[in-house]
């Protein structure tokens, strides 16, 4: 974390290099009692933890060109990582170092639209090392199932490669292109010289241009990461009047290998009025022979319908509120991915928002250790996120958006 903080520093210094520069960032931090470290044979103790922190970068180059950083330290914090102790050859465990922070991007973005004075339509490259994803995402509810970035939304892997962004129309369509090369990550482990570009297209379609609250995008992504073409597509309906705020959304992707084809759906549906939320959500996925011999979960895995989670939040004051949620599993998902469990997670907490993007929050939360953590599982939580647990307890986060 120091050394995060260290590189926030040196930017910050450089702010004078430019024409106009901001900054924001992110700090998530999170301390839950009953919740137990990774290590084998440790009790049930207080675990603390920053879940995140980042330090996101601004700056104007001259009036059509912009530079973007984000930097970021993700899961380490005090020398210990998210997962268990090293043991090294003579039994002893030792933690690492303190985590180091890494580029989360580093753009180069050109309004080239602006530059040759083009009416109504809108071009813009962005180039440098990011993870280039899609145009937007659907996520609105507590548990987020109708998000498709609770499964690995589509992007392409963290390298250097090129977008570029179109709009028509007085923003009605926005068409834009990706694409990276040799890249290689912990998920595809090709040598560099056999593999292709990967690439993603899409377009997304706001008509709120046109007086209409909806949002559509659609999009294909072709990666050499286990060798998986995606097409997906995401919907969103916000309607607001006055205290009133009505939304419905969600996503129908599809996976395929050149051997095997498997969908995955997420939906929600959320309703605001006069400081009270109510938000239901849920998801599930269709072919077996894809889940099993691609991703590796198992036969009978899953199940069309696997999750459904319903949270609610009351503002009492401007500055404070109330929350509570619970997650249930379903069909063959329970049975073997989920031990076999209905009950998935539930808590409930006081939410404590002094400033603008301080919040804090306090609060109970049940959740058993058979249906955390699971891998590619649905399983997610209103505060906090992947945690292991034996009946879970009472938590304290923190949140800092600036």
């Amino acid at each position: 974390m120091k050394k995060l903080l260290v590189l926030a520093m040196v930017l910050v210094l450089a702010a004078p290099m430019f024409a106009e520069m901001s900054i924001g960032g992110e700090f998530d931090y999170y301390l839950v009692n009953g919740f137990k470290s990774m290590d084998a044979g440790d009790p049930a103790q207080f675990v603390d933890n920053w879940d995140k922190g980042e330090v996101d970068f601004k700056a104007s180059v001259g009036d059509y060109s912009q530079v973007r950083i984000e930097i970021e330290e993700d899961g380490t914090w005090n020398g210990r990582d998210r997962l268990a102790d090293k043991v090294n050859g003579d039994g002893v465990g030792r933690t690492d170092g303190e985590g180091n922070p890494s580029f989360n991007y580093f753009r180069v973005i050109t309004d080239w639209g602006k530059f040759f004075g083009l009416d109504g339509i809108g071009i813009k490259t962005d180039i440098g090392l990011n993870s280039w994803e899609t145009k937007d995402g659907v996520d609105f509810t507590g548990y987020n199932y109708e998000y498709f970035d609770n499964w690995e939304q589509p992007s392409l892997t963290k390298d250097f490669g090129a977008k570029i962004d179109l709009s028509f129309v007085d923003g009605l369509v926005q068409p834009y292109f990706a694409w990276v090369f040799d890249t290689i990550t912990y998920k595809d482990a090709t040598p560099a010289g056999d593999q292709n570009a990967e690439f993603l297209i899409g377009s997304g379609f706001d008509f709120n241009a046109i007086g209409l609250p909806l949002w559509l995008e659609a999009y294909y992504y072709d990666t050499n990461v286990e060798k998986v073409n995606e097409f997906a597509f995401e919907a969103m309906y916000d309607l607001a009047i006055g205290d009133f705020d009505f939304k419905l959304g969600g996503y129908l992707a599809s996976m395929y290998d050149g051997d095997n084809r498997g969908e995955r759906w997420g939906f929600g549906v959320g309703f605001n009025a006069f400081g009270a939320t109510i938000n239901v959500s849920a998801g599930g996925v269709f072919g077996d022979d894809y889940w099993e011999n691609v991703r590796g979960f198992g036969p009978d895995g899953f199940s069309a319908f696997s999750v459904l989670g319903i949270d609610a939040s009351y503002d009492i004051l401007d500055w404070l509120a109330v929350n509570a949620g619970f997650a249930l599993a379903f069909g063959d998902y329970k049975e073997n991915a989920a031990g076999d469990k209905t009950l998935q997670d539930f808590e409930a907490g006081i939410i404590v928002k002094p400033d603008k993007g301080v919040c804090y929050k306090l609060g109970y939360i049940y959740c058993d250790k058979d249906v955390s953590g699971q891998k590619g599982s649905f399983f997610r939580t209103l505060n906090t996120k992947g945690l292991t647990a034996e009946k879970g307890g009472l938590y304290f986060v923190t949140k800092i958006d600036f």
